[in-house]
């Protein structure tokens, strides 16, 4: 599979997944996924991204500025 991007070959590896939402950021670290080795682009697998969606739902109601959760630990 090739980067849709750049159309450069894409790797596994783990990244850090952050989301700025208005009263809070939330950083997931360890999240696996697909980047490209030309651009960074990174791309998820349903799985993952529904994992994401799930993780992002539960904080987001915690009254922090910052979160910062693993991923493994939120999936197991």
């Amino acid at each position: 599979m090739n980067c849709f991007m750049c159309k450069g070959n894409l790797e596994e590896k783990e990244v850090n997944y952050i989301v700025d939402l208005e009263q809070t950021i939330i950083i997931i670290k360890g999240v696996p996924a697909k980047v490209c080795s030309q651009c960074g682009e990174q791309y998820f697998d349903d799985e993952t991204a529904e994992n994401i969606e799930k993780i992002v739902n539960k904080l987001k109601e915690l009254a922090t500025e910052v979160t910062i959760v693993n991923y493994k630990e939120k999936v197991a």
